[in-house]
């Protein structure tokens, strides 16, 4: 049955090149927060910037305009819960993952304090000529799993820093998302607080 996994590589020979093993990627996995508490009211100005296109005096009639403003409100509201929600989350594991990419021994043991015996022949058995005593066997079985776990952090860690890093970058584009229907709300207000009659264009006469 054929792998379900493809390989792009071009060759089976091999693991594949991780250019950021050994790296420590911290300062793309920011800390977050909600810079808003409560959603700015509707009857505010929007905040945008100034265009600097060129000025025209013909508008394109819109047709009628529908806004729902409770509606648009509640899902703000909705949307900036559940980004509450995950970016607090987010903060926890942030936490675990830099205690974990700067313990030492997170994924294996330490390497052992002492060094690791050769064989000893001054005291060797009839059959074999040589032994080892348990702590140095012991020992050289922790340096084992010290060097395998040493390796396998060289790669996971920084994995695990741009996997938070593009978490982060998904709460930024929710967020600019967010205020973009709260910037909508404040221009369909700050149209309709404009929106007037125009003057007469001529002087008002009554008639007999």
């Amino acid at each position: 049955m054929p792998s379900p996994h493809e390989n792009h590589s071009g060759s089976d020979d091999g693991p594949v090149d991780d250019p950021d093993a050994g790296k420590d990627l911290g300062h793309l996995v920011p800390t977050m927060s909600v810079g808003w508490t409560a959603p700015p009211s509707f009857n505010l100005d929007p905040n945008g910037g100034t265009g600097s296109g060129q000025s025209v005096s013909a508008v394109a009639d819109s047709g009628p305009i529908l806004f729902d403003g409770p509606t648009v409100r509640a899902t703000e509201n909705t949307l900036l819960a559940q980004g509450r929600n995950a970016i607090s989350d987010y903060e926890t594991l942030r936490a675990r993952v830099d205690a974990a990419v700067h313990a030492p021994d997170f994924w294996g043991p330490k390497h052992p304090g002492s060094p690791i015996a050769a064989m000893n022949t001054g005291s060797a058995t009839p059959n074999t000529g040589y032994y080892q005593s348990k702590e140095d066997r012991d020992n050289g079985d922790q340096e084992t799993l010290a060097q395998i776990g040493e390796e396998f952090a060289r790669h996971i860690a920084p994995a695990m820093q741009k996997a938070l890093a593009m978490q982060s970058n998904s709460f930024q584009l929710l967020g600019n998302f967010i205020a973009m229907i709260n910037n909508s709300g404040q221009s369909y207000g700050r149209v309709d607080r404009a929106s007037r009659f125009p003057e007469p264009p001529g002087p008002v006469t009554s008639g007999a």
